[in-house]
């Protein structure tokens, strides 16, 4: 019976790391390869790597860190850190990657939604995700090997050590401010839990042990597609704090007006704010790609 590979797991030292780590069934092979040793992760299970260091001598030290037999990379950390180090090794280690049966990667939807953008931060954002994609892509092509992007959209959730970014941003507006103004339209979102994210993760890497595996782009959303207002809705439902801020309906076009002075002070905030208005959804969504029931949209706990 041949070996089962091993996961190597890059950005373990985040939400939808640790999630990941949490699902791993007891008899899984892995190792973590990071900066730092991930909270509630054995020292054995660690080795230090750098990702965004190409040098010689920390291209040999990955070498070095990896396990011995075939492996399947799953990397939470960002894109356009993965690709190029990929290639570097390929170039500078390439026996390192004779293991390597498969790679996992987490994208953005964002670059998607946001390749029509016109502030310079979210061009660049939809730039670097593109190319990193289409070089793991072409490198993993030339290793023969198979890679799975994941494009996840609103990623949410809270685990021992980590809470989100996105979904909590909005909790810490809701928080401060008396009253948020709305448009009187707004757009779809489809938030996704970081542990369903990470299920998602552990399905492909799975998938790609299969001989028919193939390289894809898989944009995913979570299993409900709610408004903007009804995400604010639902965060204020389990959150008094944030129950106490009045969402105010304003019409579309006056909210765009008043936005308006925001296009010469932050293009950036300009443009998020007309995205309120903007369907975000329409995703495979996580019960479709794991063939589960749907689970509705449900905000973590407000932090103490």
């Amino acid at each position: 019976m041949s070996q089962p590979p091993t996961l190597v797991l890059f950005g373990a030292n985040s939400l939808c790391g640790e999630a990941l780590i949490e699902q791993l069934p007891e008899s899984t092979a892995w190792r973590c390869l990071g900066r730092q040793l991930p909270p509630a992760v054995a020292a054995e299970r660690w080795r230090r790597c750098d990702l965004s260091d190409l040098s010689a001598g920390a291209l040999q030290a990955a070498a070095a860190a990896l396990p011995p037999g075939p492996q399947i990379w799953i990397c939470l950390a960002h894109l356009w850190l993965l690709a190029p180090f990929l290639e570097a090794l390929m170039a500078e280690q390439p026996k390192a990657l004779d293991g390597l049966r498969g790679v996992v990667a987490c994208s953005s939807s964002s670059v998607i939604t946001k390749r029509f953008a016109a502030n310079h931060f979210d061009r660049d954002l939809v730039r670097r995700l593109a190319a990193s994609q289409g070089q793991l892509l072409a490198d993993c092509r030339e290793l023969g090997v198979s890679a799975r992007i994941l494009a996840p959209t609103l990623i949410h959730g809270c685990t021992a050590h980590h809470r989100d970014h996105n979904v909590e941003t909005l909790r810490r507006w809701l928080h401060r401010l008396p009253l948020l103004p709305l448009p009187a339209r707004t757009g779809l979102r489809q938030p996704i839990p970081a542990a369903d994210l990470a299920a998602v993760a552990l399905d492909q890497a799975q998938r790609l042990t299969t001989p028919d595996a193939v390289s894809a782009l898989l944009p995913l959303g979570g299993d409900e597609e709610l408004s903007y207002r009804q995400l604010l809705q639902r965060l204020q439902g389990g959150d008094p704090r944030a129950a106490r801020c009045l969402l105010l309906n304003l019409p579309t076009r006056l909210f765009q007006a008043m936005a308006s002075p925001l296009l010469l002070l932050s293009p950036k905030t300009f443009e998020a704010l007309q995205r309120v208005s903007a369907d975000l959804a329409g995703f495979p969504s996580v019960a479709e790609l794991l063939d589960r029931p749907r689970q509705p949209f449900a905000p973590a706990s407000p932090a103490e």
